[in-house]
């Protein structure tokens, strides 16, 4: 056996046999947004948040993962909705999408008018943030985009 053959079949063993040797393999999870939310009713209890994001959090490793602090901002039809920044962990479960539900902090400039606007129809949203999450080789920041548009006023049972 040749001296680069030798090393090409050693090198193969180690990759193959790095989960058995207790490696740690790691992915970054991926985030995307699963909706948007807009509660209109009126009364609404004092300090909550009309507008919710409800984030998907794919975690493809064989582990659980959590979060110690996910930050984002919302626009919709180009306009600054809220701003968010989650300080508590969040759990994310091994080899699925956990989907974390948060409220949004009102921008000051966002008005009822506004909101009720948003309320019904299709409109353009716009994420953007990032998730630091805690993992067994450490913290690991990863930061997400998203834009498309979204269909709000409709109850899951009236869809076509």
């Amino acid at each position: 056996m040749t001296h680069l053959a030798w090393k090409q079949s050693a090198w193969m063993v180690l990759l193959g046999a790095c989960t058995p040797l207790g490696l740690w393999i790691y992915e970054d999870p991926v985030v995307t947004v699963h909706r948007v939310t807009l509660e209109l009713r009126d009364p609404r209890p004092a300090g909550v948040s009309p507008v919710t994001v409800a984030l998907a959090m794919r975690n493809r490793n064989d582990y659980p993962l959590s979060t110690e602090r996910v930050e984002l901002s919302l626009r919709m039809d180009g306009v600054p909705i809220g701003r968010l920044a989650h300080e508590r962990p969040v759990a994310v479960a091994m080899d699925t999408i956990s989907t974390v539900a948060m409220p949004l902090s009102l921008e000051r400039q966002t008005t009822p008018e506004q909101l009720q606007a948003l309320g019904s129809g299709t409109h353009l949203f716009a994420v953007r943030g990032r998730a630091t999450f805690r993992t067994p080789i450490g913290v690991r920041e990863v930061r997400f985009a998203q834009e498309g548009s979204m269909v709000f006023g409709q109850r899951l049972g009236s869809l076509p």
